[in-house]
C-alpha cells in the first residue's frame, strides 16, 4: 500500500497513475477535490481521502487505517511568490505537515518509507555549479526555508527514532497536468500555454539564463526508483544535469505553437528572490540505477497534445 499527499496535484496524481498501472494499491490524501480531474482516468482504482495533513490526529487516523508500506508527502504550498503573500500558511503547509506526518508515524511504530518531496529552491543562489547535495543551503525566500525545515525534520526523526525517511529534492519540472494558467507558477508550462492560445510570450532578460529542466515522467521514475532502492536518511536530487537556456525554451515554442516570444525586463521582487542560473550534479541518484529519457522539446511537444486534449 503507497500513500500520496498531494494526492491530486501535479506529482502525486501522475505517479499514483503509474503506480496503477503497476499493479500497486494507492491511497490519495487531498485537501480538496478541486483537481479530482488529474485521476479522471484511474479514479475508480484509488483510494480517496479528504483533510487537513497538518491535524496530527487526522493524518495519524489515516495512516492507521491503511497502514502503508511507503509514504510519499507532496503536499503543500508551491511558489516562492504565494509564500510571502501567506508566510504562517506556508508554514504549515510545508513545515508543519511534515512533522505531523512524521509524529504519526512515530507514534504508530509501524514500518514505514517516508519520502518527502522537496525543492532546489533550498540552495538558494549558489556560488558554484553543478549544484548537489553537498552544496550549502541558504534559501532566499519563505517556501524555500520551510521546505528545508522539512528536510531537516526527516533527518532528525531518522536520526533519533531510526524513521526511514528520504528526501528527494527535484529541480524545474514540467509536463502533463501541471498548472498552466499561474504566472507565478510552473513558469514553462505557463508560457507554453500561452503559446498554444496564440498569444504573446514573455521571457526575462533575452532568455540568457538557465535551468535544469525535467519531464515529470522522468521524476515519476526517479521517484519509484527512489522508493526501491533510495538510501534511510539520505537526500537525493532530481534532474537532468543538462543547461536548458530560455532563448532556447523561446525558440521551440515559437516553432511548436502560433505564439510569439517578446523578451521583457524581470520585476524587482523576482530579482530579489531569483536564485539565478541551476543545473545539478545527478551522479547520486543515477547511482540507483536511473536516468532521465525525455529532452525538454520532447516534453513540451506531449505537453502541447494534453492542452489540445483537455481544450476538446
Amino acid at each position: 500500500m503507497i500513500l500520496i499527499t498531494g494526492g491530486l496535484g501535479f506529482l502525486g496524481s501522475n505517479l499514483a497513475e503509474s503506480l496503477v498501472e503497476n499493479g500497486y494499491q494507492v491511497v490519495l490524501v487531498s485537501r480538496s477535490d478541486r483537481k479530482k480531474q488529474n485521476i479522471a482516468s484511474f479514479a475508480e482504482k484509488v483510494k480517496l481521502e479528504y483533510g487537513d495533513v497538518t491535524g496530527l490526529d487526522w493524518i495519524q487516523g489515516v495512516i492507521s487505517k491503511y497502514c502503508p508500506d511507503v509514504i510519499f508527502h507532496f503536499a503543500g504550498q508551491l511558489t516562492s511568490y504565494e509564500s510571502f503573500d501567506k508566510p504562517f500558511y506556508d508554514v504549515d503547509a510545508n513545515a508543519k505537515s511534515t512533522l505531523a506526518i512524521l509524529e504519526a508515524m512515530r507514534r504508530l511504530k509501524k514500518p514505514c518509507r517516508f519520502i518527502l518531496g522537496s525543492t532546489f529552491w533550498v540552495v538558494g543562489k549558489p556560488e558554484q555549479l553543478p549544484i548537489n547535495e553537498e552544496t550549502p543551503c541558504n534559501p532566499r525566500n519563505i517556501y524555500a526555508a520551510d521546505r528545508l525545515a522539512s528536510e531537516n525534520y526527516c533527518k532528525i526523526y531518522h536520526a533519533t527514532y531510526d524513521l526511514d525517511t528520504i528526501v528527494m529534492r527535484l529541480t524545474n519540472t514540467f509536463g502533463v497536468k501541471e498548472q498552466y494558467d499561474n504566472p507565478r507558477k510552473a513558469a514553462l508550462n505557463y508560457l507554453l500555454y500561452k503559446g498554444f492560445k496564440g498569444e504573446t510570450v514573455p521571457i526575462y532578460k533575452e532568455g540568457n539564463f538557465f535551468k535544469d529542466y525535467i519531464y515529470i515522467s522522468d521524476v515519476v521514475s526517479a521517484a519509484e526508483a527512489i522508493r526501491e532502492r533510495g538510501k534511510a536518511g539520505e537526500c537525493y536530487f532530481v534532474g537532468t544535469g543538462v543547461k536548458t537556456w530560455f532563448y532556447e525554451i523561446g525558440k521551440w515554442i515559437e516553432e511548436l505553437t502560433p505564439g510569439k516570444v517578446t523578451y521583457i525586463e524581470p520585476p524587482d521582487y523576482h530579482k530579489r528572490i531569483d536564485v539565478g542560473d541551476i543545473f545539478i550534479d545527478n551522479t547520486k541518484i543515477k547511482s540507483l540505477g536511473w536516468d532521465w529519457r525525455v529532452t525538454v522539446k520532447e516534453g513540451l511537444e506531449r505537453t502541447l497534445k494534453y492542452y489540445q486534449q483537455i481544450r476538446v
